[in-house]
């Protein structure tokens, strides 16, 4: 009689689970946490769910922040990787800055790690350098000498993310503002009843402008602007 977990919604092969389990059980994320004591307090979310977030999302092709934050609410893969954590764009945003040299890090040793493993590709790079299907061979470890080859294009991509991650972010800061979420809807909007009762006087008030009626329309106009 209970809802499934939310893991049972997403393919057992999917990325989401691979790069979760990769960052929390195999990367050093002392570098991230050294950085807090008791003094400054601690993160409100664990440093593993706050490495793997970007670096899944940056993977797939998502840089913002806000969009980020967005995907934690909307998108099961994300939630997978969370475990249902939903950190705000601003406190994505301000762990990418604090943390950058650390996660430059980390993140090169995911994607070595998932070269090394035998993945051909991890979301939008390709791991192993080449174009073939993923299909095309078995999974085959890289070499020691081609991970040295491919080090430096690892390291050049994650420089890319972070680029488009920050270009985003300050696109999106001079359209809504610094402290405002994509798409943020009014408050109203959370409330069942101050919906319906807003739907209600939207509807009415286009059934009068239908009517000619200007002093309905003026009225139900008022209402809306001080509900």
């Amino acid at each position: 009689m209970l809802p499934p977990p939310l893991h049972e919604f997403v393919p057992a092969d999917h990325v989401a689970h691979f790069i979760r389990e990769t960052v929390r059980a195999d990367l050093d994320l002392n570098g991230i946490l050294s950085t807090y004591d008791q003094e400054r307090g601690f993160l409100p979310f664990h440093k593993a769910i706050m490495a793997a977030l970007p670096l899944y999302g940056y993977s797939r092709g998502v840089y913002s922040s806000r969009k980020l934050a967005q995907a934690c609410v909307e998108r099961l893969d994300f939630m997978a990787v969370t475990a249902m954590n939903r950190p705000d764009f601003r406190t994505i945003a301000k762990f990418r800055a604090r943390h950058l040299e650390a996660l430059g890090g980390l993140f090169l040793q995911a994607l070595k790690q998932c070269a090394a493993a035998g993945l051909v590709k991890l979301g939008h790079v390709a791991l192993d350098g080449t174009k073939i299907a993923a299909n095309a061979s078995a999974p085959k470890a890289m070499s020691y000498g081609r991970m040295k080859t491919a080090e430096p294009r690892f390291a050049a991509e994650i420089e890319h993310w972070f680029a488009q991650a920050d270009a985003s972010d300050r696109d999106e800061d001079s359209v809504d503002g610094e402290d405002m979420q994509c798409d943020q809807m009014p408050a109203w909007v959370a409330d069942k009843q101050a919906r319906l009762a807003r739907v209600q006087a939207a509807k009415a008030a286009l059934e009068a402008e239908a009517r000619g009626d200007r002093q309905m329309m003026t009225r139900m106009g008022r209402d809306l602007r001080q509900a």
